[in-house]
C-alpha cells in the first residue's frame, strides 16, 4: 500500500459495469477498483455518462441501480473504495431549468458537467451562470485539462474567472516523466481543483491515481496538491457529516 494520502478521494470514473464506454463487466469492474484501493483512494465516485437528450433521468437511474448491483457480486469492502453514485453530465443547453436530484455526487450537492465537443459558444457560459448564480448549484467541471486543450487561451480565462467553479483534473494529465503544469499559461491562484482517474479499463485508461498524486509534489505543481488538498478534504467531510442524514443509495 501507497503512503497515505490527503488527497483520497477519485472524483471522476467509468466502474459501473455496462453503463457506458467504461467497464465492459464487473471482471473489469472488480479490477479497476482493487487498482483504485492499492492506490490510495479510500472514495470513488461512479460517473457514468449522462446525455439527457438521448436518455431520460428515470432510465438512466434504472440502469445505474442494475448495473450496481452487478458489481456488487464482485464488491470487496476490505480491499476496495467506498462506492458513490454519481454522473458525469454532458452539457446540452436543454440543462438550464433541468432537475439534477439524483445525477449529483452523492452526498455532496456537486454536480460534474462535461462540456461539449463543439465549439465554444457564449450559450454555455449563460448555463452554468444560470446554474452557478440563479439556481445556486455547486458545478464541478470534468477533466479540465481537456477543456484547455480543446478550447482557445481567452475562452479557457474566462472559464477559470468563475471562482465558484470546482474543476476536475484528470491524472492523465501528470503522465510521464516530462508532465508539466496542465494551466501553466493561466491565472490560477486560489481556485478549487480536485482530482479524478476518468478510468474506463485496466488497460489503456486504466487507474493511475498514485503516480499522479506523486507527479504533485513538483514544486511547479504545489498550488494543484494544496487546492486539491483543501477540497478533498472538505467534501470528505461532507459526504460523512450527509451520509448520517441520508439513508438512501450506496452508503
Amino acid at each position: 500500500m501507497p503512503d497515505k494520502n490527503s488527497i483520497n478521494i477519485d472524483f471522476h470514473s467509468h466502474i459501473l459495469p455496462g453503463m457506458d464506454d467504461g467497464a465492459a463487466n464487473t471482471e473489469i469492474s472488480g479490477k479497476q477498483l482493487l487498482m483504485l484501493k492499492k492506490q490510495g483512494v479510500e472514495k470513488v465516485f461512479l460517473t457514468s455518462h449522462f446525455d439527457a437528450r438521448e436518455e431520460s433521468k428515470k432510465s438512466f437511474i434504472s440502469r445505474r441501480e442494475a448495473s450496481y448491483k452487478e458489481l456488487l457480486s464482485v464488491y470487496d469492502p476490505d480491499n476496495m473504495p467506498q462506492l458513490f453514485f454519481g454522473s458525469e453530465i454532458y452539457m446540452t443547453r436543454n440543462l438550464k431549468n433541468f432537475d439534477f436530484e439524483g445525477l449529483e455526487l452523492q452526498h455532496t450537492g456537486i454536480v460534474l458537467i462535461e462540456f461539449p465537443r463543439e465549439p465554444y459558444g457564449p450559450w454555455m457560459a449563460d448555463l452554468l451562470e444560470s446554474l452557478m448564480f440563479e439556481r445556486k448549484m455547486t458545478v464541478m467541471i470534468a477533466h479540465m485539462n481537456r477543456v484547455t486543450a480543446a478550447y482557445e487561451k481567452s475562452v479557457c480565462r474566462n472559464i477559470f474567472d468563475y471562482q465558484d467553479l470546482i474543476f476536475q483534473i484528470n491524472t492523465e494529465a501528470f503522465r510521464g516523466i516530462f508532465a508539466r503544469d496542465p494551466f501553466k499559461d493561466y491565472s490560477v491562484s486560489g481556485l478549487k481543483f480536485v482530482i479524478g482517474t476518468d478510468t474506463h479499463d485496466v488497460s489503456g485508461r486504466a487507474p493511475d491515481f498514485d503516480r499522479a498524486t506523486k507527479k504533485l509534489n513538483s514544486p511547479a505543481l504545489a498550488y494543484i496538491r494544496r487546492s486539491a488538498e483543501f477540497m478533498t478534504a472538505k467534501i470528505g467531510r461532507r459526504i460523512e457529516k450527509n451520509k448520517k442524514e441520508d439513508k438512501n443509495g450506496i452508503n
